[in-house]
């Protein structure tokens, strides 16, 4: 089996897309709004306002998430064969 240049520039474009995705979307939803969540209810001021705020950021950073793998898909498919 040959792999030339294009072959392996999608494959890296598309793990880079799928690791990004794991990055922005996974850790930065379980290290920032989640945390801020957990601190509050454990310091006894878990409101809603806090609740609400954490949704928008959770979704905010799955867009982005999903805006990275999608840039990654892209240039993974401008360089198949």
């Amino acid at each position: 089996m040959k792999f030339t240049w294009k072959t392996v520039a999608a494959v890296l474009f598309y793990a880079l897309g799928v690791l990004g995705w794991c990055y922005v979307g996974g850790y930065m939803i379980l290290t920032k709004p989640l945390k801020s969540l957990v601190v509050a209810y454990l310091a006894g001021k878990l409101s809603v306002w806090k609740i609400l705020v954490a949704a928008v950021q959770a979704f905010l950073y799955l867009s982005l998430a999903g805006g990275v793998w999608c840039i990654g898909y892209m240039l993974s498919n401008h360089f198949k064969e």
